[in-house]
Order: C-alpha cells, then structure tokens, then sequence
C-alpha cells in the first residue's frame, strides 16, 4: 500500500509540474519514468512499466538481450530473454527526445542462470581464457533447454558442448547450414568466421571440415532448433575422414534405441589438446583469418538410466540405476572408438563429469551395454 501511495504522490507531482500556475495545459515537453530499476530471474520474462510523455520519444536497448515495445497508454514492456550465463548482468532501456534534449533510463539487472539441477553440465571451473554459455531454451519449445558450452578463447572453439537428447528433439526439419556467429556471449574478436570451411594460412587449401560437438541431426524438431547447432561455439576444425566416418557411426548410434531412451540420455562431446603436443593449425575465413589449434583428440561421454523408462530423474537415482561411458577418439582418419569409463576421460582430460549427479557410476561400465 506505501508502494502505491508513493507510487500515485510521485506521478502527480510530474503532472503538476507541467501544468503552470493559471491552469492552462503546459507545453513543456517531458518524459517521466517512475521506476528507475527493474530485475528479472534468469529465465528471463516480460514486465510492464510506466513512461509518461508528453512528446513522442525514441527507445534504445543498450543490450542484445533486452528489448522493449510500447503497450498502450502509458505502458511499455521490458523482456528479457533466458540468461546465458552464469553470474549476473546488467543493461540499460533508454527513453530520449533529440530535439528537446530528453532523456530517461531504466536500469535493467537479470541473476544468473541457475544451472545446478542439469544432469548433463561438466564441473565449471575457472580459467581466463574460458567463457561458458548456456542456449537455456530451445527456439520451439521454451520448455526444453538446448545445450551449453565452454569455449576457449586461445583455441578459437568450444573444448565441451553438453546437452540433452531426447526423442523430443527429433523430428523432420531439414539441414539448415547457415553457418555464423554465437549471439550468446562471445566477443567477435574470438569468434571464428566460419562462412567457409578451414583452410591452410592463406587459403590455398580446404584442410578440415567444420565438426559439429552436438550433431545436427540431434536438432531437428523445427528449421530454428537445427540452425543453433552451425553456431561457431558448437564447431571445432575436424578432419572429414573422421568426421563423416567412425565419430559420425557414434553420432548416428547415440541416436538408436540403444543410447537414447524415454528418461533422457545426457552428453558431453568434447576436443581435447593433449598436452606438449606439437599441435597444428588451420585457418577460418577460408585461410584468411584466425589460426584455430586443431583438437589432437575427440570424446563423448554418456549418461542415462538403466531401465530407459524408468520416470526418474538421474540425479535422484542410485548407483545402481544409472549407466554411463566414454568414447575416445584419436584425431585421425579412420580412428576406431575406444570405450572406456567416464573416470578414464576425466583422467585424460582434466574435466569433472556430472558434478550434478552424485551417484553416477564413472568408474565402471558393462561393455554389452554399448556395443
């Protein structure tokens, strides 16, 4: 009740103040915004506020991921998408009027995107030359997250993509290959352009194909789903002899009733750089542009339950009703799969896998399970 009563003394005061003292109408122009912040959760939504003008005026977003429209009346509304990150962030909505010199902001605040409860996510640690980001909805379906990643920011390219696969993901939309920018979370200056294949320095010749962490085909609910999947976040440089031959069998199975079930299957694919490796490299914008380090190794790891339809959430499972894998690849054409347990990839890689599922049984797997 304070709230509104402060609320209704403020705006009277603005109308009073444009109304001279014989009574007749102002034309003082102005624009009066009320309230001065606004904060979303990470999920993101819509909220209304009051502008109060006199005059017509211009709105700006100092941020790609507010937007605001005019409601009627005096009311416009602020949506802020799903956050991709982990910590908070702000941005600022301005109202302006050029030829009178006016100007009102709101300040915007989101919280961070509040990923404990995903079964998929590696541990997120540290590291200057990483940056993590979270494509928290899928374009068709505001109900299902898409996949997150962590790029390093020295390599050019993402060393984990995370995800959910399910058959909800599936369906019959067709490739889309619009290969581009993430509009996640990543500076330019680090993003590859990947209009174009890589390249040996200079463009002479087309050396590696653009590998995708989380297939294309895994999204394919709507054309929209599909196009998140040729972000250049969800791209490493990859041999073709590989990539369209044993990582591509792996993909297709992931996808059977083998791998993927009702409850969920969860997965992390992952480019690995073995340490002390003379590693090499090859160019984006067709051999003209950044020198991206080529993955000397390639993973999956895998999680889901045992019965497949069990209705469970993994992370309220016990250990002996859930099952998990890894998958190693060298990074050559032709390179067999090489099974293992997750514990085995940790080692390799130094990532911790499934933080969020504290009865995962990384150490041991059944091979008759994933042949």
């Amino acid at each position: 009740m304070k709230k509104l009563l402060l609320f209704l003394a403020l705006l009277c005061c603005a109308i009073m103040s444009c109304i001279p003292s014989n009574g007749e109408e102002s034309t003082k122009p102005a624009i009066y915004a009320p309230v001065k912040e606004v904060s979303f959760a990470g999920n993101g939504g819509t909220q209304k506020v009051q502008v109060y003008a006199n005059v017509e005026y211009d709105i700006a977003s100092s941020v790609g991921w507010l937007t605001v429209m005019k409601d009627k009346n005096f009311v416009v509304n602020i949506t802020a998408s799903p956050s991709t990150h982990a910590s908070e962030r702000t941005g600022e909505i301005i109202f302006s009027n050029k030829e009178h010199n006016l100007s009102q902001t709101i300040t915007v605040s989101q919280s961070s995107l509040n990923v404990n409860g995903w079964a998929e996510l590696p541990a997120m640690v540290e590291n200057v030359n990483w940056e993590y980001g979270h494509h928290s909805v899928l374009p068709s379906n505001n109900k299902l997250r898409n996949y997150s990643f962590c790029f390093d920011k020295e390599r050019y390219c993402s060393i984990w993509v995370a995800y959910p696969l399910h058959e909800c993901y599936l369906g019959d939309a067709s490739r889309k290959d619009n290969w581009g920018y993430d509009p996640c979370c990543i500076a330019d200056e680090f993003e590859p352009n990947l209009s174009g294949s890589y390249y040996s320095q200079g463009g002479g010749t087309n050396t590696h194909s653009r590998g995708h962490h989380l297939p294309s085909a895994d999204r394919v609910a709507s054309r929209e789903d599909n196009l998140t999947t040729f972000y250049c976040t969800n791209v490493t440089p990859q041999l073709q002899s590989l990539n369209g031959g044993t990582w591509m069998s792996l993909e297709d199975a992931l996808r059977g009733e083998k791998y993927m079930c009702k409850d969920t299957l969860y997965v992390v694919t992952g480019a690995h750089f073995e340490q002390g490796a003379n590693y090499n490299y090859a160019w984006d914008n067709k051999g003209k542009g950044k020198a991206c380090a080529v993955p000397t190794h390639y993973y999956k790891v895998v999680l889901r339950t045992k019965k497949g339809d069990s209705g469970k959430w993994v992370g309220n499972c016990s250990a002996d009703e859930l099952k998990c894998v890894g998958f190693w690849f060298e990074h050559k054409g032709g390179a067999p799969r090489q099974t293992m347990s997750v514990a085995e990839i940790e080692k390799k890689t130094g990532h911790t896998f499934f933080p969020n599922v504290p009865n995962a049984p990384k150490s041991t797997y059944n091979p008759s399970d994933w042949q």
